[in-house]
C-alpha cells in the first residue's frame, strides 16, 4: 500500500469513529495538524509491510461548551480504541484527539499552538475553521508571548525525560527501540527550539515546515548562527537498526548537546542569561488565567470521572490551581540531572547505579500525579 493511501485511510476511519462517538450534529468541524499535516510524517516497515510512524494528531471543533464538555469524557477512550484500530493495519504510533470549540478558535489570544493550526492544519471534515484564528504572517511572528514559545520547548523537554525513563537505560537496560526513542525525542526537541528562535526572531520562514526551512536555509543561516546549529543536530541525529550500533558514548553526547542547546534557547527567548533554575517562574512559563486553571481543573475531574477519586488526585487538582508551573521545574530538573547517568564508568558502576536509582525514585515520586491527566498521558 502507497504511503498516501495509508493517510487517506487513517483519515477516513478517525472521521467515522468521531462522528460515530461524539455525535455528527455536534462536530462542526475536525481538523488534522501535526507532522502528518506538514507532510512531515515517517514510515516504517514490519515485516515487509508499510506502516505510518508518526502519532496521528487531531483536534475535534465542538459546537459549545456543553457539547465539548460532554465529549472530553469519551476522547480519551476514543483516542486507545481508535489507536487499537489502526494499529491493526496501518499506524504504529497513537491517535492524540483533542477537543475545542469555535468560539475558543476566534476568542483565543496569539499562540504557537493556533499559530501552527494556522500555517499547516488541514480540514478533513466540516466547516473550514481555520480562518476564525488571528492572521500569522511573518509580521505577526512577534505577536506570539514568549511564554507560549517556552512552554512548548518545556513540554518537548519532558518528552525526552519520559523517553529516557522508559528506555530502560536508568536501569542499566538499553533496547534498539529505547536508544532510538530518546534520539527522536531529542531531535524532536531540538526542531521545536529552532522553530521557536524562528518565531522569536521574526525570521521570514514557516517554522511548521521543514521542507521551507531548508530551503530558506542559506538566508537565515548567516543571521542567526545558533539556528545553524541546531539545525546541524537534527541533521545529523542518526538512528540505529542494532543493538550492536546503539553507542551510549554517542547517547551522552547527544544529551551533552542538546541540554547545553536548551538553556541557550531558553536564555535567547526571554532576553536573561541566567540559570534556568534562577529565572522567575513566570519569565518561563507565565501566569496563566486563574478561570483558564479552573477550566483544565475541571477537565481533569471530568477524565476521572469513572475512576476511583484518591487524595493523590486532590493534590493534583490543587496544583493545577495554584502551582501549574511546578512539573515543568521538576522535570527540569530531571533533565539537566540525567547527562551522567547514560554512560556508566565501570570503576563508579556501584555510584552510578545508586545515582540512576535516585533519578528514577525522583521521576516516580514527583510526576506520579501527572498520572491524573489521562490525556496527557
Amino acid at each position: 500500500m502507497s504511503q498516501s493511501a495509508i493517510i487517506e485511510n487513517c483519515k477516513k476511519i478517525t472521521v467515522e469513529y468521531i462522528l460515530n462517538s461524539i455525535g455528527k450534529n455536534n462536530v462542526v468541524s475536525i481538523i488534522l495538524y501535526g507532522s502528518v499535516a506538514r507532510n512531515e510524517e515517517s514510515y516504517a516497515k514490519v515485516n515487509s509491510k508499510l506502516f505510518l510512524e508518526s502519532d496521528l494528531d487531531v483536534m475535534v471543533v465542538i459546537k459549545n461548551k456543553i457539547n465539548a464538555l460532554k465529549s472530553l469524557i469519551k476522547v480519551n477512550r476514543l483516542s486507545k480504541i481508535l489507536s487499537d484500530e489502526l494499529r491493526k493495519e496501518w499506524l504504529l504510533s497513537s491517535v492524540n484527539l483533542s477537543i475545542t470549540t469555535e468560539e475558543r478558535l476566534r476568542s483565543s489570544p496569539p499562540n504557537e499552538f493556533h499559530f501552527s493550526l494556522k500555517l499547516n492544519g488541514k480540514i478533513i471534515y466540516g466547516k473550514n475553521v481555520i480562518h476564525l484564528l488571528q492572521g500569522y504572517g511573518y509580521g505577526q511572528y512577534s505577536t506570539i508571548p514568549v511564554t507560549s514559545l517556552t512552554r512548548m520547548i518545556f513540554g518537548y523537554m519532558i518528552s525526552v525525560v519520559r523517553s529516557l525513563n522508559g528506555s530502560g537505560i536508568m536501569v542499566g537496560n538499553i533496547t534498539v527501540v529505547g536508544y532510538n526513542a530518546i534520539l527522536k525525542s531529542i531531535r524532536k526537541l531540538t526542531l521545536f527550539m529552532l522553530r521557536a528562535i524562528i518565531i522569536k526572531n521574526s525570521i521570514p520562514v514557516n517554522p511548521f515546515n521543514m521542507n521551507d526551512i531548508r530551503e530558506k536555509y542559506d538566508f537565515y543561516k548567516g543571521k542567526n548562527a545558533f539556528c545553524n546549529d541546531l539545525l546541524t543536530s537534527i541533521r545529523t541525529i542518526k538512528l540505529s537498526d542494532s543493538i550492536a550500533d546503539c553507542s551510549l558514548p554517542e547517547l551522552e553526547k547527544r544529551m551533552v548537546m542538546v541540554i547545553s542547546q536548551f538553556k541557550t534557547t531558553v536564555a535567547i527567548l526571554t532576553g536573561i542569561e541566567l540559570p534556568i533554575s534562577d529565572l522567575r517562574k513566570e519569565a518561563i512559563f507565565g501566569h496563566y488565567p486563574f478561570i483558564r486553571r479552573l477550566e483544565y481543573s475541571a477537565y481533569i475531574a471530568l477524565l476521572n470521572l469513572r475512576s476511583r477519586w484518591t487524595i493523590g488526585l486532590f493534590r493534583f487538582i490543587f496544583c493545577v490551581l495554584y502551582r501549574p508551573e511546578i512539573i515543568y521545574s521538576q522535570y527540569y530538573d530531571l533533565f539537566s540531572s540525567s547527562l551522567d547517568l547514560i554512560n556508566p564508568d565501570e570503576y563508579e558502576k556501584d555510584k552510578i547505579f545508586q545515582q540512576r536509582s535516585i533519578w528514577q525514585g525522583t521521576y516516580l515520586r514527583s510526576l506520579k500525579p501527572w498520572k491524573y491527566d489521562k490525556a496527557g498521558g
